[in-house]
């Protein structure tokens, strides 16, 4: 068994160079496939360390706590540091239900779980939204996990280790393949990326062939593909997303499933076909730039999702040239800074075992109390919170609590009107107007997320059904069942701008409860094509909140936040709204 590792592949850093730039340029939104650099950095870790884990096993030299916490010095004290930082900014200027969740990835971060904990969270990478600051320390969740276990199952299988690896990464891949789960799991979870290490490993214990010709087209390719991978063909038009305000999918010439494994394959040939002495080692070796990249790669990861999601918290949610270059110049610094004192200095010993235990419970006992404060480190009574008071918790369950609602009318109740509301949290909002306002005794209310299992007793029982919807996507089975003296009315979108920590960071200056948020066009044009299928019976949430210059108020007149996270009403901003309503919309 050849080892290709056993001498310093130069061209690795090179590699890793190249796949960090597109990893930052993708979080930056700059770069639409960048995320393919992330897989490039699973292959060459299995490359990496699977042959190096099996040659030790079959020399009988291999000690697993000792390998374990040599990748735990790798990686845990950037990650402290990394997170201890975040939490410091998130406590000047972050509001309690962001702050909260930062101190929930600090903790799964810190112990290698974030992955996990985005699973359960986010479940769609591609729709995670880029103010989460830690977000980005899944990979080393993954990472850390395969560290643990695979060396666990050499150690058991050490008979054919070399055909174990193969069936357990042709099961991986298997997985992967396969529409078993959700692409939340696959994305973030150790079994569905195991086939990518596993391959780096299997390419790692093969023949080395070299062929200098082979290694630079490869890495042409593979650049294309982690750059240029998403290359569209079109924009197929869609009905507008009443949420998002948006109304095109991108077409990719590749769907992503094929990017991947593209991606995985060019990073294992050039792995393979490279070799010490060829012209492109050569070049890595006298690189500048790249391949220096690469050896600092995983101080630039750890540090550019933190600089550019506060940036997009506090500032503006797209990142301009300018900005984009100026922060990466930061992050730059930042992990020339931590490379250097950090990743190159630090030792294994009693010394540095107790700084990183005392880092360790240091920076998690804070990021616990931060959690069990619900993220609220002082008044803030903008929201009606308070310190003590347990967080915006309070907030999610005021949108929620219309779910108590999704039961029966009371028959022998014929006096109130009986409303029935459809849809998903936007919906929700509009209950808790209807509930705010001083018509809400007046009225029997009962909710259900969708047409699909709502129960047809209610909607031949209601007097009026209100919808967060198209018109044509009423069932035309709703429309038989209802009553002829029942009507139905659409319940329009609304929009507040990205984040509130925009505007709650300027809470010192004069002007804050006068600060007002820009709406994307793409929101008007929703209104207006809802409007138009509604007719007259249609709830228009934007037009009466508008001011002149078609901007909208963050804060309601007695200084209350609107909303809470940029789409769902508070209790104040329920009643905002009713006192914006016209009276002929509510029963």
């Amino acid at each position: 068994m050849n080892l290709v590792i056993d001498r310093y592949r130069y061209d690795i850093d090179l590699l890793k160079g190249c796949a960090i730039i597109a990893v930052v340029l993708y979080h930056a939104g700059w770069c639409k496939s960048g995320y393919l650099g992330v897989d490039v950095f699973f292959v060459v870790s299995g490359f990496l360390v699977i042959p190096s884990v099996m040659r030790q096993i079959r020399e009988g030299n291999f000690r697993y706590l000792s390998f374990l916490e040599k990748r735990l010095f790798r990686l845990l004290p950037l990650v402290l540091l990394v997170s201890g930082l975040s939490l410091l900014v998130g406590y000047w200027g972050m509001l309690p239900g962001d702050y909260c969740f930062l101190s929930e990835e600090a903790v799964s971060a810190s112990v290698f779980m974030n992955n996990i904990l985005q699973a359960v969270t986010t479940q769609n990478y591609w729709a995670a939204i880029y103010h989460k600051v830690l977000m980005h320390t899944w990979y080393l969740g993954v990472l850390f996990q395969f560290y643990l276990v695979f060396p666990l199952l050499l150690l058991l299988l050490k008979r054919r280790m070399k055909a174990w690896l193969l069936i357990l990464t042709l099961l991986s891949l298997l997985l992967y393949l396969l529409p078993i789960d959700t692409i939340g799991n696959k994305y973030y979870l150790l079994p569905y990326r195991f086939f990518e290490m596993g391959i780096g490993g299997l390419v790692g214990v093969s023949w080395q062939r070299k062929l200098d010709s082979m290694g630079g087209l490869s890495l042409f390719c593979l650049l294309l593909m982690i750059f240029f991978g998403t290359f569209t063909i079109g924009e197929r038009a869609m009905p507008y997303n009443l949420v998002g305000g948006t109304n095109t999918i991108r077409e990719s010439l590749l769907p992503r499933e094929l990017l991947v494994l593209l991606t995985v394959l060019l990073t294992s040939l050039f792995l393979y076909v490279e070799s010490e002495g060829s012209r492109l080692s050569s070049f890595a070796r006298r690189s500048r730039v790249l391949a220096p990249l690469g050896r600092m790669s995983l101080s630039i990861f750890l540090w550019h999702q933190p600089v550019f999601a506060f940036y997009r918290y506090f500032f503006e949610d797209q990142l301009s040239l300018s900005v984009l270059l100026s922060f990466m110049a930061i992050t730059l610094l930042l992990s020339c800074v931590t490379y250097r004192l950090i990743e190159r200095r630090i030792r294994i010993s009693m010394i540095s075992r107790v700084c990183l235990l005392v880092s360790f419970l240091a920076v998690n006992a804070f990021a616990l109390w931060v959690y069990r404060q619900g993220g609220v480190v002082r008044d803030v009574p903008e929201l009606d919170i308070l310190k003590g008071s347990g967080g915006t918790a309070a907030l999610e369950r005021y949108t929620n609590r219309i779910y108590q609602y999704d039961k029966e009318f009371e028959l022998k109740d014929s006096v109130r009107t009986k409303v029935l509301i459809v849809g998903n949290s936007f919906a929700r909002d509009f209950a808790n107007i209807l509930l705010e306002s001083s018509d809400s005794s007046r009225i029997q209310l009962s909710y259900h997320y969708g047409f699909d299992d709502c129960p047809q007793s209610r909607v031949r029982q209601c007097d009026r059904l209100y919808f967060f919807g198209w018109k044509y996507d009423v069932p035309s089975a709703v429309w038989q069942s209802l009553c002829p003296e029942s009507e139905i009315w659409g319940i329009g979108t609304k929009n507040f701008g990205t984040s509130n920590g925009i505007f709650y960071k300027n809470r010192y200056r004069e002007d804050y409860f006068a600060q007002r948020a820009s709406i994307p066009q793409d929101f008007h044009t929703v209104n207006h094509l809802l409007r138009e299928q509604w007719g007259d019976r249609y709830v228009d949430l934007l037009t009466p909140v508008l001011q002149p210059d078609s901007t909208v108020p963050i804060f309601t007149p007695d200084r209350h936040f609107i909303v809470y996270d940029g789409k769902h009403l508070t209790p104040a901003g329920a009643r905002y709204y009713v006192s914006r309503l016209n009276a002929h919309i509510l029963p």
